[in-house]
């Protein structure tokens, strides 16, 4: 038996003695700073008072697994990355702006001392200007466009969330730093996408169309270029996808990132529909 046949033979081996007494694997995904972040914007647009509670545990959690040099990884042992940095920072900036309830310098943590949020933001937005050279709008843009290149599956919804919490500038010009998505190539027969070439792969269909339509209503083409009158003509027309899109239990593609993200853009343009998504999202 070569060295490659054994490790095969062993590996097998070890995942057959995980099984537990029925026969069967049991496992649990990790706890998600990534997913806490995108849930708590998400809450807090819906219905930040309903959902206080939930809020405050899901940002206490974030504050206390923040990684040593402050930023945060997707899991809790992972290494700080900068797009799930930037969701934290912009999710406990709503959190300290919008929580009247809360002490505006600390949220108290139950199984610690209390844990300042000034200590919090100091130690993120070092980490930020480490990665990206500063605090600056146009850089931070610059920085998530260069991680993610052409494929704007994950850099335009986290670009969305931080203008959503105000960490891109004022409203407008934050906005316009969001890349307007063609959420008008949804109608569309599904065989075309294709051919069509969206600038989101297929799955993440709905966040195409929810935040292309909040980029839409908070920065809209000028009057006269044709893309607005064309989009506000089809968004009667796309809009129940994302129902006909979402499963049963509410989440798609049972994620919490994606789900948030649509929920959160459909909330900020004040459409009706992300109330309903609510149940399906979860922070933690």
């Amino acid at each position: 038996m070569n060295n490659i046949e054994e490790a095969i033979v062993n590996t097998r081996a070890h995942l057959l003695s995980l099984r537990n007494a029925a026969g069967h694997w049991e496992g649990e995904l990790s706890s998600s700073a990534l997913s806490t972040a995108t849930a708590i914007v998400a809450l807090s647009l819906v219905d930040a008072a309903g959902c206080d509670a939930l809020i405050t545990r899901a940002a206490q959690w974030l504050i206390t697994n923040q990684n040593t040099n402050g930023g945060w990884g997707d899991t809790t042992i992972s290494k700080s990355n900068l797009s799930t940095t930037l969701l934290c920072w912009s999710a406990l900036s709503m959190v300290a702006k919008h929580r009247a309830n809360l002490c505006p310098d600390e949220i108290a943590n139950s199984s610690a001392p209390a844990i300042s949020l000034t200590t919090t933001f100091t130690l993120c937005e070092s980490w930020i200007r480490e990665s990206v050279g500063s605090l600056e709008p146009d850089a931070i843009c610059r920085a998530v466009i260069a991680r993610y290149g052409k494929d704007k599956t994950f850099s335009v919804p986290i670009l969305m969330t931080c203008a959503i919490s105000d960490r891109l500038g004022p409203h407008d010009e934050a906005w316009r730093r969001v890349f307007a998505l063609p959420f008008e190539l949804a109608a569309f027969p599904r065989s075309w996408f294709g051919a069509i070439g969206l600038p989101v792969v297929s799955y993440a269909l709905p966040a195409l169309i929810a935040i292309g339509h909040a980029r839409f209503h908070h920065a809209p083409p000028r009057w006269w270029n044709p893309l607005r009158w064309i989009r506000a003509a089809l968004w009667p027309r796309i809009s129940p996808m994302l129902k006909t899109l979402q499963p049963s239990t509410g989440g798609y593609l049972e994620a919490t990132p994606l789900t948030s993200f649509v929920t959160m853009a459909l909330a900020s343009s004040e459409y009706t529909g992300a109330r309903a998504l609510m149940p399906a999202i979860n922070p933690i």
